[in-house]
């Protein structure tokens, strides 16, 4: 066929290969010999054409209708395999977590308080799920997240905190040995007398010196007489009571130290005679330390 539409005569005639021989084999995917086209009708077999294809047009409405179904179905496929695959990689992380939760010894309390707040977090995302309904991107019918709500229970009631660490050793603090001087020495005086050899082993033996503790030895007088005075007796009184303590035990002067304070720290009134009496006193403690009581050279602590 010519553009106009008119025919263009082709002689085929006897010639293999002419264009009307290639149209219907194009056409037909059959090859005719030449001598077949010499007639002016050629017929065609009847089976070949029922088989061939009829094109019928359809409607431009119908067509739109059906690509409309073909995109919905298109789109509903990816929103199904969407969904399968965030519950899948949902399933998965949890479960991962439960895994590495439960191959962690429970004595590894770091690791493991470290897997558990991660199970926690799990737990508070499914219950979300639970009570607001999961995610779009999680729906579809497709959200089995629930499966794992009671291995996650399960996982975090069976957590073992560690144990309370131990509580710090208890330090014993010595009680302060308060001793009555006149038990000790007589009036005005600073040495000691022959009978307080019993009082003085009974403090002894209630203060136990030890490395980092020092021994305090201090002396009280009431507030009769001369304040100086009574200063300087209270220390003498106390060095007696230390020399004591050094002679009569293998104790190291350096385990010892005295104040004399006079009547400035007085724990009764004065203006009674049984508080003066109590006034009149020698406190034999201790305090804490670093260096005192180390072996090594001996050293003179007093004040």
């Amino acid at each position: 066929m010519d553009p106009g539409g008119g025919s263009v005569p082709v002689s085929h005639q006897s010639v293999n290969g002419n264009v009307w021989q290639s149209y219907l084999r194009k056409i037909t995917t059959l090859s005719l010999p030449a001598s077949a086209l010499d007639k002016s009708t050629v017929s065609l077999p009847e089976r070949l054409i029922q088989e061939m294809p009829v094109y019928c047009p359809m409607p431009a409405k119908k067509r739109a209708v059906c690509h409309g179904l073909m995109l919905t179905a298109l789109f509903v496929a990816i929103a199904l395999c969407s969904s399968a695959y965030n519950n899948v990689r949902l399933l998965s992380h949890m479960a991962d977590d439960l895994k590495v939760y439960n191959g962690i010894p429970m004595d590894s309390y770091d690791q493991k308080l470290t897997g558990l707040n991660l199970l926690k977090t799990d737990r508070q995302q499914l219950d979300k799920y639970y009570r607001e309904g999961e995610s779009a991107r999680l729906g579809m019918g497709l959200y089995t997240g629930w499966r794992l709500i009671i291995p996650l229970d399960i996982a975090i009631k069976n957590y073992q905190p560690p144990p309370p660490p131990p509580p710090p050793p208890v330090v014993e603090v010595p009680k302060l040995v308060r001793l009555d001087s006149m038990s000790l020495f007589d009036a005005g005086r600073s040495e000691l007398k022959p009978g307080s050899t019993k009082v003085l082993v009974d403090a002894l033996i209630n203060i136990k010196a030890k490395p980092g503790w020092l021994i305090l030895i201090a002396g009280h007088t009431d507030t009769t007489g001369d304040p100086h005075r009574n200063q300087l007796l209270s220390l003498a009184r106390a060095e007696s009571v230390r020399d004591w303590m050094i002679q009569t035990s293998d104790l190291s002067t350096t385990c010892f130290a005295i104040q004399g304070y006079g009547a400035t720290q007085p724990i009764a009134s004065n203006e009674k005679a049984d508080g003066r009496a109590a006034n009149r006193r020698v406190e034999i403690s201790l305090v804490p330390e670093a260096s005192a009581c180390q072996p090594g050279p001996e050293r003179q602590t007093s004040q």
